[in-house]
């Protein structure tokens, strides 16, 4: 199970349902703040630009204003460093896997790379969720521990250290259940507080599904 599947289904259970079977396409944006964050002090713009039309080939003129900002919010920000990036992670306890942005073998220490601006304080809800999925992944591989890991929020040029709670880690095993109980047909409960009003499938929410995908195929 993906760490992303985790991620979907704290923001929604039902919007995790309707979007589970539809093919995603990479973020174009999330390249741009991985590129920024793990490029040379010395890279220009154009050197940037150049390496994302290899990573994207369709990518838009549009976006170059995307890297202009993240370049632009992370000159004076202290990067974190890295001497692995990219590296998949896992965990066979808990079912999860997913992708750690930086390791530095030198210090031990973990990063996670964001393309969200970042909040007054500390990390959003979903990012505690996922520095606590990743290290239960890290922590099982018997790589070198850590309470917590950096957060880079490339677009606002802001780095902080997170180290997530009993409280992120319970909802993690909570939401690694409700994700199994999705696909094994189970339609999730609305959640108290969904995100109603910019959801693609409100409407086909709205027509209030039947608890299991079976009662579809009843005579």
């Amino acid at each position: 199970m993906a760490i992303s599947s985790i991620i979907r289904a704290f923001h929604c259970p039902r919007q995790y349902f309707f979007y589970k079977d539809i093919p995603s396409k990479p973020a174009i944006e999330y390249s741009i703040c991985k590129l920024v964050s793990c490029a040379e002090e010395s890279a220009t713009e154009e050197e940037l630009w150049k390496t994302l039309h290899l990573i994207h080939p369709e990518i838009s003129e549009d976006k170059r204003n995307f890297l202009r900002d993240c370049l632009m919010a992370m000159e004076h920000a202290p990067v974190r460093p890295w001497t692995e990036t990219d590296i998949v992670v896992r965990s066979e306890r808990a079912g999860i896997h997913g992708l750690l942005d930086k390791y530095h073998a030198q210090t031990g220490e973990y990063t996670l790379t964001r393309c969200t601006t970042a909040p007054k304080n500390g990390c959003w809800a979903e990012d505690a969720i996922r520095t606590a999925a990743l290290l239960l992944c890290i922590e099982e591989a018997g790589a070198v521990k850590t309470p917590g890991m950096y957060i880079e929020y490339v677009r606002s040029g802001i780095i902080r250290y997170y180290e997530p709670t009993p409280k992120d880690r319970r909802r993690v095993l909570h939401l690694i259940q409700q994700v199994k109980e999705i696909e094994d047909g189970e339609f999730p409960h609305k959640p108290l507080n969904p995100p109603c009003s910019r959801c693609r499938f409100s409407d086909r929410c709205a027509q209030n599904a039947p608890r299991r995908l079976s009662f579809l195929f009843k005579k």
